[in-house]
């Protein structure tokens, strides 16, 4: 018993000794916490905030910040707050109809119709992955006339990114691969002048271009499993004043590419022809990476 009672002031002392450490860890955290909260307090009161610096913002930002969210959720900040209202309108659009928007295929389609409706615009992006259509011949020109009215729609008129790919739905096994794709709509084309960035996918392009195609701010380019000719690709190529970056991938109906582009960067071919083919880098001073996958 009495070495029992000698000890007990011993470890009574090591117990404190050992808390010390951890009491003043928690004093050194709450510190800090309150000098980033007086920090922000400060901060609020030098900007002349209530403390809610978000919603402080001017609006100007604020149709920025919800501009460059996904559709689904720059559509829901609207109900955040009642200033919140009118900015997902005030902002230019970035409408994304994939899967996240919408799970149905064709529900998809009336919603982005309905956006395109009720959005004052202007569009700053504008993304459809695997646009479905019917083969039904019926419906099939009613969905194609209903792309075509998209693309010519004002609302696009000064569209900078562009992220379009296509496929067919209901069409029969015997059908051959090249009927299963869907031309690309000739409005597309009229967004040349104001992309910055283009990705287009599953469908054939023209067969013609007029020579004035022009895509003066187009930087990057991205082109798979599309059908398209020697000349329609030279001529897009020519188009292109600043183009940096060019992806391929999966090039059909096409025996050889000649790539003449003085201010290409980066190269990266995937799968690059869909039989035998042959490409031809012709003139690329500018060159730094050619990426084979």
């Amino acid at each position: 018993m009495k070495e029992t009672a000698a000890a007990r002031p011993a470890v009574e002392k090591n117990e404190a000794v050992a808390a010390t450490p951890a009491r003043k860890r928690r004093a050194s955290d709450e510190a800090s916490g309150s000098r980033s909260r007086s920090r922000s307090h400060k901060l609020a009161r030098d900007c002349g905030c209530d403390g809610d610096l978000i919603n402080n913002l001017p609006d100007v930002i604020l149709a920025t910040i919800v501009s460059l969210l996904p559709t689904k959720y720059g559509v829901r900040s609207q109900a955040v707050a009642r200033r919140w209202r009118p900015l997902w309108r005030s902002a230019p659009l970035n409408l994304d109809a994939s899967y996240v928007l919408c799970s149905n295929d064709f529900g998809r389609f009336s919603l982005v119709s309905r956006i395109l409706c009720d959005h004052p615009g202007p569009a700053r992006r504008f993304a459809f992955d695997r646009i479905h259509l019917h083969r039904e011949e019926k419906r099939y020109a009613e969905e194609a006339a209903q792309l075509e009215s998209w693309f010519n729609s004002p609302l696009l008129d000064n569209l900078q990114e562009l992220d379009i790919v296509f496929s067919l739905l209901e069409y029969s096994c015997g059908q051959s691969e090249k009927e299963k794709r869907y031309p690309l709509p000739p409005s597309v084309l009229r967004l040349a002048p104001t992309l910055q960035l283009a990705r287009i996918g599953s469908c054939d392009f023209p067969t013609e271009i007029s020579p004035a195609l022009n895509f003066p701010l187009l930087r990057q380019l991205d082109l798979r499993r599309v059908s398209i000719s020697e000349d329609v690709f030279s001529g897009v190529l020519s188009g292109c004043h600043v183009l940096e970056n060019l992806y391929l991938s999966e090039i059909r109906d096409v025996g050889c590419l000649r790539i003449c582009s003085p201010t290409l960067r980066i190269i990266v071919i995937s799968c690059l022809f869909e039989d035998n083919g042959e490409l031809v880098i012709m003139e690329a001073p500018r060159l730094e990476r050619l990426l084979l996958h």
